[in-house]
């Protein structure tokens, strides 16, 4: 196995600064990302990306699949309970693979997510999406199991959007706006403006701090469904990008963000999470690819 690789072919959680192994655990949210970038390596023309890209496929398959063939373990040794989550992010390199491939193979794959999305993870009543389960998809028992969070509604909403686009369920496109109307009515702070950490199927917070993340989600879902045959969202399309800058990015010294603010606007940030470029990037690369095309 090469750096950053186990021994059955899947990657390991964690490494040191001296590239050796920290945390040598399989995990599904972590083989979602390996894939998502690998796509993005695939369409940019780097030469082993389709092959690692297959290798990694093949792990998830053997190793992280559920038996049953209800989605995928948090875990290859499948002691863990079951989240939504990383389902979401497996959908999101799934699609990204049928972008960069064209192959109908990666669009089977993202729709057995969908399916999951619309059996087990959406709430009809409440128009949420649970973030923790047992085993048999049920919500997890207490708090967890009514823990949403809209960060996530956001994604899963602009998601939606691309999975009906690539296969022609266009009545996704109406779980999209549910996902993104429940975070707008029950998700935001209302002295911000800016989305939670966490609500409760009944709205109540859960998590009152604002991380970087969710706001530049919120972006996506908008634009995602801005022309989708619902109403004009490009006023609130420049809102939240407003928002984002006012609070996250414009207070921060020149190039970083301020990832996490409190119920009364208060910065808390203590470290710049790198893991927050990515959502920065793919929201606000996605309004200035709409504003160069009504330019």
């Amino acid at each position: 196995a090469g750096q950053g690789r186990t021994e059955r072919g899947g990657w390991v959680r964690t490494l040191n600064i001296d590239g050796s192994v920290a945390d040598p655990v399989e995990d599904a949210y972590d083989h979602s990302c390996v894939l998502l970038a690998l796509a993005h390596a695939h369409m940019s023309g780097h030469p082993d990306a389709l092959r690692l890209g297959e290798e990694t496929f093949a792990f998830l398959d053997a190793h992280l699949e559920d038996s049953r063939m209800t989605g995928f373990l948090e875990t290859s040794d499948g002691a863990e309970e079951r989240r939504s989550n990383p389902h979401m992010h497996l959908l999101e390199a799934f699609l990204a693979w049928h972008k960069a491939t064209g192959e109908r193979a990666y669009l089977r794959r993202a729709a057995r997510i969908i399916d999951l999305f619309r059996s087990h993870f959406f709430d009809a009543e409440s128009w949420t999406i649970g973030e923790y389960f047992d085993k048999g998809w049920k919500p997890a028992a207490g708090e967890k199991g009514s823990w949403t969070e809209p960060g996530h509604h956001f994604e899963w909403a602009s998601l939606l959007v691309d999975f009906a686009a690539r296969s022609g369920q266009s009545e996704l496109t109406a779980f999209a706006r549910k996902l993104y109307a429940s975070a707008i009515a029950n998700g935001l702070n209302r002295a911000t403006g800016l989305a939670y950490g966490a609500v409760s199927r009944q709205g109540l917070p859960l998590d009152t701090v604002s991380r970087s993340w969710p706001q530049a989600e919120a972006i996506k879902a908008a634009i995602a469904l801005d022309g989708s045959g619902g109403p004009d969202l490009k006023p609130e399309i420049e809102a939240r990008v407003g928002r984002l800058f006012r609070w996250h990015i414009d207070p921060a010294p020149l190039g970083l963000w301020i990832d996490r603010i409190d119920e009364r606007g208060r910065s808390l940030a203590t470290e710049v999470p790198a893991s927050i470029f990515y959502h920065l990037v793919y929201a606000l690369t996605q309004y200035l690819d709409g504003t160069a095309q009504k330019g």
